[in-house]
């Protein structure tokens, strides 16, 4: 079976009628609005880097911005582009991002017609007062509403989340979560909120209105939301943001890039003290997972090694892979 690829295009800011309280879209991709030729240019550039397409099934990526409210001559520009790759055999697909209150029966058929099967929604909350005081300008029920549309026409759906939003909680998070997966999306990512300075977020953090979280406190308010995916059958796209000089430099919150590891290494720790619970307790504990997972249980200084010690206390810990086994479901075995 080939391996999926996105193949990531950012329009940053672009087709955004809000300006949400915690976005900086210029420090996050660090890309400013292009011309039309020098975007045209960079997205040909981007396709011609893309390497061996053989062993892979490509999709194109249009992240960054609300992609269904471009102006409509921007956003037909770019499919057209992307469908002329698509058919000289470069990719097969298209994906977009977009705002939960920008999607109609007719931007879906555009879409359809450029070969989009994946449409990304910016949900980052189900709760109505947590959007409010995000500047998001859209409700839970344009989400609901957005989630049936695009199940309706065919269309595969992805479900963004933030964690530690203004007036949001670990409890909001989890439902927030659990309607991702209730509206049918089949994959979704999970972002920690950052404070960049540009922000109205900012201000407010400046003012003692807003409380940022830390590196732990997010990876912690992040594990019962990958729990909640994982049990569903949603797959995670990504957790965290990708690590950056602009990501390193926000002044406020969770800015490690690799928050999503932290919090994986977290799940798995909880997940191997449950399978063994007091047996593990002074003997010899192996456990075996994917190859491609290691580093969530050996990384961060070794932190998930040392939760489990503190969790089970067995004699000795030896990790060890297996390409068979599926991730976040470690096997254990007690000695």
């Amino acid at each position: 079976m080939k391996r999926h690829r996105n193949l990531p295009f950012f329009v940053p800011f672009a087709g955004c009628t809000f300006r949400c309280a915690f976005c900086s879209q210029e420090k996050i991709t660090g890309r400013k609005d292009p011309s039309p030729e020098d975007e045209l240019a960079a997205f040909d550039r981007m396709m011609e880097t893309c390497g061996d397409i053989s062993d892979s099934e490509n999709q194109i990526a249009f992240f960054g911005g609300s992609f269904t409210n471009l102006p409509r001559e921007r956003m037909l520009r770019l499919l057209r582009r992307a469908k002329d790759w698509m058919d000289r055999g470069f990719a097969g697909s298209i994906r977009i991002s977009t705002r939960p209150d920008c999607i109609d029966r007719e931007v879906l058929t555009l879409l359809r017609e450029y070969g989009v099967t994946d449409v990304e929604l910016g949900v980052q909350s189900m709760d109505d007062g947590v959007l409010l005081a995000s500047g998001r300008g859209h409700t839970a029920n344009d989400t609901r509403a957005a989630a049936a549309l695009l199940r309706e026409e065919g269309f595969r759906f992805a479900g963004q989340m933030m964690i530690g939003l203004p007036g949001s909680t670990a409890e909001a998070e989890v439902q927030t979560a659990k309607e991702i997966c209730d509206l049918g999306a089949s994959e979704a990512r999970i972002y920690p909120t950052v404070v960049f300075a540009d922000t109205p977020l900012y201000v407010q953090a400046l003012a003692g209105r807003y409380t940022p979280l830390d590196n732990l406190t997010a990876a912690k308010r992040i594990v019962p939301c990958m729990e909640v995916f994982l049990e569903r059958g949603v797959r995670l796209l990504k957790i965290g943001l990708q690590s950056s000089d602009s990501l390193a430099e926000a002044p406020f919150g969770p800015r490690d890039g690799s928050i999503g590891e932290l919090a994986a290494g977290m799940l798995y720790a909880r997940r191997i003290a449950d399978a063994v619970g007091e047996t593990a307790r002074g003997r010899s504990l192996t456990v075996t997972v994917s190859p491609r997972e290691l580093s969530k249980l050996t990384g961060h200084g070794g932190a998930a090694l040392d939760a489990i010690c503190a969790a089970v206390s067995p004699a000795s810990v030896k990790i060890q892979t297996d390409e068979s086994v599926p991730p976040y479901l470690p096997v254990c075995s007690v000695g």
